[in-house]
Parts: C-alpha cells; sequence; structure tokens
C-alpha cells in the first residue's frame, strides 16, 4: 500500500512533524478538523456531518496552498491531489464525488495556509520577491528591506485593511535582537515607507501600520531596480 503513495517534497509542518507522502498531509487534514469539531460541539449528528465534511474540504484547500508556497507550485500536482482525496475519503466514508464537491464549494473561502499566519505568508512572498530599498539611508541595510518588503506584501494580502507588524514574530522571523528590528520599522516610519494608522495610538493592543512607499521614489521591486548598490 505504501509502495503507491506518491512521494512529495518534505515539508514541515510544525510540532516536529514533516509530512513526506500524501497520507502524511491526510492525518494532518483529519486531526486538524476533528480539533474544530470538537471545539464547536456540534450535538445534531447531521449538523456536525456537514460539519465535518465542510470543514476537511476547507482543510484540504489549507493544505494545497501551503504545497503550493513551499513547493512553487501553481497547485497540486494530480496524483497527490487524488491521493490526498482518496485517504480522506477511506477514513470518513465519504464518496470521492461528494468529497470533489464540498472542495467545490469551499473554493476561495481560505484565508491563509495551513499551519501559517499572515506574517509567515507574507515572510514567504518577501523571500522570493524582495524590495529593493531607494531612501539613501536604508539602501542595501538588510533587516530595514526584509521588514519593509514583508510590510509591502502583507498590505497586498490585507487589501486596505491596516497591518499588523508583532516585533517578536518579526524578530523571530529574521533572527534578530527585538531593538534592532524595533528600531528598523521606525526607520521605515520616518522614511514615510510605512505609516502608523492610528495617530493617536497609546499603549494596550498591537499598534496597526499601513504600507505607504511609492514604487520608484521609495522602493524598486528587485528585478526593477538599478543595477548599483
Amino acid at each position: 500500500m505504501a509502495d503507491t503513495d506518491p512521494r512529495i517534497k518534505p515539508l514541515e509542518l510544525g510540532g516536529g512533524l514533516i509530512a513526506s507522502k500524501p497520507t502524511d498531509l491526510v492525518e494532518v487534514i483529519l486531526e486538524a478538523t476533528n480539533k474544530q469539531v470538537a471545539e464547536k460541539s456540534i450535538a445534531d449528528p447531521d449538523a456536525r456531518e456537514d460539519f465535518v465534511l465542510s470543514t476537511d474540504a476547507l482543510n484540504y484547500w489549507r493544505i494545497a496552498w501551503r504545497c503550493s508556497v513551499e513547493w512553487g507550485t501553481r497547485g497540486l500536482e494530480e496524483g497527490i491531489a487524488h491521493a490526498i482525496k482518496s485517504g480522506i475519503c477511506t477514513a470518513r466514508g465519504y464518496e470521492l464525488d461528494d468529497l470533489d464537491s464540498a472542495i467545490q464549494a469551499t473554493k476561495g473561502r481560505v484565508r491563509l495556509p495551513f499551519g501559517w499566519s499572515a506574517l509567515d505568508l507574507a515572510w514567504m512572498f518577501a523571500q522570493r520577491e524582495p524590495l529593493q530599498l531607494l531612501d539613501c539611508g536604508l539602501a542595501g541595510r538588510r533587516v530595514p528591506t526584509n521588514i519593509a518588503s514583508i510590510a509591502y506584501h502583507l498590505q497586498l494580502l490585507q487589501d486596505k485593511e491596516p497591518i499588523l507588524l508583532p516585533i517578536d514574530h518579526l524578530r523571530v522571523l529574521l533572527k534578530q535582537r527585538k531593538i534592532v528590528v524595533s528600531g528598523a520599522v521606525q526607520r521605515l516610519v520616518e522614511a514615510k515607507i510605512l505609516d502608523y494608522a492610528d495617530k493617536n495610538y497609546h499603549t494596550g493592543k498591537a499598534r496597526e501600520f499601513r504600507f505607504v512607499g511609492v514604487q520608484g521614489e521609495h522602493y524598486a521591486k528587485l528585478d526593477e531596480g538599478s543595477s548599483g548598490s
């Protein structure tokens, strides 16, 4: 049975779990759904079954998105997708066509890939599509550039909503000291690449920002920048 399971590029999903085959991803989907169902405490059996199916479908999309971003693909390869769906159906007793319908019905509803926050996703995009800062005091500076790139992609994900740049999370992603990250964020604000969403901010909640840098004035896409450093 295991010999027919397609191999996949190993995927670290947190908690020491490394998925190396579709059945690993099936287990992750089922466990995530079971946890969400338990938290809902739905008493009605029919309503609970509906919720299990829809949640399995949503978690399938979350895993598919995570795989696509990690592997740099436009979706799951057909054989891998089929293996995951077949594994879910075997475990739950679904008809494959019913699961396909549930997956179609939930398409576009997922907000984030499995196991990632919006900041994690923005960091992944920032590593692949970094910005080049044009401000003479920031150009070529690694930490401010990384934070600006994260903020740029985070703003794209959030659309017009303000973004959060939690210092503790950023310092872990960037492997930097907290004071360095905090100072870099302030430098980006002074350079008018970031702006505070609430000018009358008071401590007690996470501070919100907006990416307000102008392309060609404050930053360039790396492949569009000048050849100079």
